[in-house]
């Protein structure tokens, strides 16, 4: 039997509600780092969803600096 599951979607807002500030800060930075192109194209739109996620909570918490870190690089390499 697997016990490791990903939490439902609707949950994933109150775990990340439950994380301390500096853990919230590593996971938005490694969402960044974790950009759409490197997942398969059927786990894009949880990512996304995921991702935006991340970057609200920051912004609830007043960390921009650390929703900032969160977002896709807009311009220079990429798209």
């Amino acid at each position: 039997m697997q016990e490791e599951i990903a939490p439902p979607p609707e949950s994933w807002a109150d775990h990340l509600k439950s994380l301390e500030d500096e853990d919230l800060r590593i996971l938005a930075k490694d969402y960044r780092w974790l950009d759409e192109e490197a997942r398969a194209e059927e786990e894009r739109g949880e990512f996304r969803a995921r991702r935006l996620a991340i970057i609200g909570e920051c912004d609830r918490r007043g960390m921009a600096d650390a929703a900032n870190c969160c977002r896709p690089a807009m311009g220079g390499s990429g798209r």
